[in-house]
């Protein structure tokens, strides 16, 4: 009895293993069906899921990039542009915001390099006045043994060269001393000064010698005077140093002088009737030209030699001054008393404002500020330039 129910048992036994093993056979089976599903599904749905992104602009992943045999190191980084450290846009109109007083007669206005100082030769008072560019304080006023006339600078600003009308010559006047430390002789009634880009050479219009002294600015020495056919007046240099052009008032032209040469005139570029101020394009290539009697500008290509372009303005036009992005030209118009601006794309007169006696002008580096001197109030103002 009791080995009959053993056996009974163990039959029993062996059944529910037989069974067990063919349930985990069949759910071994199930799963492997189901992954093996999900799979074919997941392969079929790929070129249709990366077609879409591709044409959706869908971000493409670093392994599909090097399979198309671009990897993120091969990419080129376009370089930014630097924004200009000057304001662009049409000039509509110019807003006072600012005067500056002298005490009789200022001739002419510089900003002085870097931009910080606003320099005015005061001719009657025979005086050299030096403003803060921000606050418009005086911070100077440095007597002189006589009329100062028009000025340069070195480049880094340090010293002025100053024109004495009456005393035919020159003084180097320390700016930051206040004082002068030096002085050159020249043709007689010196007017107009220009330095080199390079601070080598300083070049002297004489008004009564018909001629153009030369100086050697470290050395502080007169090295030759250029004789001129006419009037001698403004004074330009290219923007290498390499050439210098001077308004010959008396006549008609822009004298070329060949530094390089030995400062000896290479040619004579027609300019229109009597030429008095320059001053030149950005990019070097166009000298911007005021005819006093006339009241014209005239719009000469450097290079070539030839006349672009003339531009009516107001009466006896005097000093001009270009903004910083190339687009726009003041005008002193001395007898009418107003200031021209110039489109010069549109090669035309924009407006003009009125002003009393301007005789000189200056724009600041960033072309948000004209500087305008008035003979008469003796006085400097000062403009926004509205865009």
């Amino acid at each position: 009895m009791y080995a009959r129910n053993n056996r009974r048992t163990e039959i029993q036994t062996r059944k529910c293993g037989a069974m067990l093993k063919k349930n985990r056979a069949s759910r071994e089976g199930t799963i492997r069906r189901a992954v093996t599903y999900a799979a074919l599904v997941l392969l079929l749905s790929m070129p249709l899921v990366a077609g879409c992104g591709a044409s959706q602009g869908t971000v493409v992943s670093g392994d599909e990039q090097q399979a198309e045999g671009t990897t993120p190191a091969q990419e080129e980084i376009a370089p930014e542009e630097e924004e200009p450290d000057y304001v662009t846009g049409a000039v509509t109109a110019l807003r006072p915001i600012n005067t500056l007083y002298v005490e009789s007669g200022p001739k002419s206005v510089e900003l002085m390099p870097g931009g910080d100082r606003i320099f005015v030769n005061d001719l009657y008072a025979h005086k050299n006045f030096i403003f803060d560019a921000t606050t418009y304080e005086v911070l100077k006023a440095i007597p002189l043994p006589d009329e100062p006339v028009e000025t340069d600078f070195s480049p880094d600003g340090h010293y002025a060269w100053v024109s004495l009308y009456n005393s035919s010559k020159v003084v180097i006047v320390d700016t930051e001393a206040g004082a002068i430390t030096g002085e050159v002789p020249t043709g007689s009634i010196p007017k107009e000064i220009a330095v080199s880009p390079d601070g080598r050479w300083v070049y002297v219009a004489n008004w009564n010698s018909n001629t153009v002294t030369v100086i050697d600015a470290e050395a502080r020495a007169r090295v030759k005077d250029i004789p001129m056919y006419g009037t001698p007046r403004g004074i330009v240099f290219s923007p290498q140093g390499d050439k210098a052009y001077v308004c010959v008032m008396g006549g008609n032209t822009l004298a070329e002088v060949d530094v390089a040469a030995g400062h000896v005139v290479a040619r004579q570029i027609y300019c229109g009737e009597n030429p008095r101020h320059a001053v030149l394009s950005p990019d070097g290539n166009t000298i911007y030209v005021s005819n006093n009697i006339p009241g014209t500008i005239t719009f000469v290509d450097r290079i070539a030699g030839t006349v672009l372009a003339t531009v009516k303005v107001g009466d006896k036009a005097r000093t001009i001054a270009i903004t910083p992005d190339g687009a726009y030209l003041f005008v002193c118009n001395y007898d009418d008393s107003t200031i021209s601006c110039v489109d010069i794309a549109a090669r035309k007169q924009a407006f003009t404002y009125p002003t009393p006696d301007p005789i000189g002008m200056t724009v600041d580096a960033r072309g948000e500020r004209l500087f305008v001197s008035n003979y008469a109030p003796p006085q400097v103002s000062v403009f926004a330039i509205v865009r």
